[in-house]
C-alpha cells in the first residue's frame, strides 16, 4: 500500500501474510533508507480497511507484487491526484496491472463494506484484488512507461535471461538506477580453481564449483563440483549438489533453514532440457517452451531426472520424488502420487 499526502515522498507499507516474518526482517534492514514498512496482517480485509483508516494520507494506493513496471513519477502522482471519489485501476503500456487508487475516505468506505461480508476463505489477495478492487472499478487511467514483470513464470524467466545478454543495454541500466542504496556491504561471490563461468550474472554470496552459462544465479546460491547449469534462473538460496544438470529451468527459492553444504537439489540430477518447444500438460499457459519449473523449498533427491516443461509443486514430499524417479516431459507433480496409480511421471499425479 501507498499513501500519497502533501509530503514529497510516499509512505509505502508492505503488507505480508502467514510465514512471511523472513521477509518483513528483510524489508526492514535491506536498505540504508527504508523505502518501505512491513506490516504483518492477521485479519485480512479488515485489517486493510483498519490500515487505509488510520493513514493520514489524502489519496491510497493498493497494488500486488504480480507487476514490476517503471513509470513516470510525476504522471504517476498526477493521475493518482485527479482521482476523486473513484476506484481507478492503473494501466502502463495499455496493459492493466494490479494497482488500483483513490481518495482515502472513499478507498475506506469501500474496504470497510467489502470487510463486513468477507469470511476470510479465500485468502487476502483473491479477497483484495480479484474481488472487491476488481468489482469496484469506475475508470481505467494510463500511465507512461514499460513493464518489466506481469504474473508470469515465462516472462519472469525470459526476461531474466535477456539481462545475461544486455548487461550494458540503457533499459537494464535505467531499471538498476531507481533501486535504493543497500544497507550494508553484499557478500563476495565465489568462484573456485575448477570452476566455469560464461555469460553468467552471479549475485551476492554465490560459490561455484561446477560451469554456469547463459544465466543467472540469485544471492546465495551454491553450484558444488562437476554440476552445469546452462540457460537457467536460480532464485535465493538453492545449493545443487555435484553431478548436476540443470537447463533451461527456473528453479524458484529456497528459504527453508538447513545446513549450508547440503543441498537441496541433490547429486547427479538432471533437470530440463536444452531446445525444447514443450508446453506443461497441467500448465501450458505457464509453463511453456521447454522449461522446467521447480516450486519454492523443493528438495529433489540424488539422481531425480525432471524432462522439459517439467513441474515440481512446492511441498511435494521428498519420499514421492524418491519413489518417482523420472518426471516425464510435460508433466507435473502437485503432491503424492494418488493410491494405486504409482510413480511413473505419467502426468497421472494428483
Amino acid at each position: 500500500m501507498a499513501a500519497f499526502g502533501g509530503e514529497p515522498a510516499p509512505e509505502i507499507t508492505v503488507v505480508l501474510e502467514g510465514e512471511s516474518r523472513d521477509a518483513a526482517i528483510q524489508i526492514s534492514s535491506r536498505w540504508k533508507r527504508p523505502v518501505a514498512r512491513p506490516l504483518m496482517l492477521e485479519d485480512g480485509l479488515a485489517g486493510v480497511a483498519r490500515l487505509v483508516d488510520q493513514s493520514d494520507a489524502e489519496h491510497v494506493v493498493l497494488c500486488s507484487a504480480s507487476s514490476v513496471f517503471l513509470a513516470e513519477p510525476a504522471a504517476l502522482r498526477e493521475r493518482i491526484a485527479e482521482t476523486g471519489d473513484q476506484v481507478a485501476k492503473l494501466s502502463v503500456a495499455r496493459t492493466p496491472i494490479e494497482i488500483y487508487f483513490s481518495r482515502r475516505e472513499h478507498m475506506g468506505r469501500v474496504l470497510a463494506a467489502a470487510a463486513e461480508r468477507d469470511s476470510g476463505r479465500a485468502g487476502l489477495r483473491p479477497s483484495l484484488f480479484q474481488g472487491v478492487l476488481h468489482e469496484s472499478i469506475d475508470l481505467l487511467v494510463e500511465v507512461p512507461g514499460e513493464i518489466l514483470f506481469q504474473n508470469d513464470l515465462m516472462e519472469y524467466y525470459a526476461n531474466n535471461i535477456w539481462v545475461v545478454a544486455n548487461c550494458e543495454s540503457p533499459r537494464l541500466h535505467r531499471a538498476l538506477s531507481r533501486l535504493p542504496e543497500l544497507a550494508q556491504k553484499i557478500p563476495e561471490s565465489h568462484v573456485s580453481e575448477k570452476g566455469f563461468i560464461r555469460n553468467a550474472w552471479l549475485s551476492s554470496g554465490v560459490e561455484v564449483d561446477g560451469s554456469v552459462e547463459d544465466s543467472i544465479l540469485f544471492p546465495n546460491v551454491v553450484v558444488r563440483r562437476n554440476a552445469a547449469i546452462s540457460r537457467a534462473v536460480i532464485l535465493n538460496g538453492n545449493r545443487i549438489g555435484s553431478g548436476t544438470e540443470i537447463a533451461s529451468a527456473l528453479v524458484l527459492p529456497f528459504t527453508s533453514e538447513a545446513p549450508r553444504p547440503s543441498p537441496n537439489i541433490g547429486d547427479n540430477c538432471s533437470i530440463g532440457a536444452r531446445g525444447s518447444s514443450m508446453k506443461n500438460a497441467d500448465f501450458p499457459a505457464q509453463i511453456r517452451d521447454g522449461v522446467s519449473v521447480i516450486g519454492v523449498n523443493s528438495d529433489i533427491p540424488n539422481g531425480f531426472k525432471a524432462e522439459a516443461a517439467t513441474y515440481i509443486a512446492p511441498g511435494v514430499p521428498l519420499s514421492a520424488l524418491r519413489k518417482l524417479r523420472l518426471l516425464k516431459k510435460g508433466c507435473s507433480v502437485l503432491r503424492e502420487p494418488a493410491a494405486g496409480r504409482g510413480g511413473n511421471g505419467s502426468g497421472n499425479l494428483r
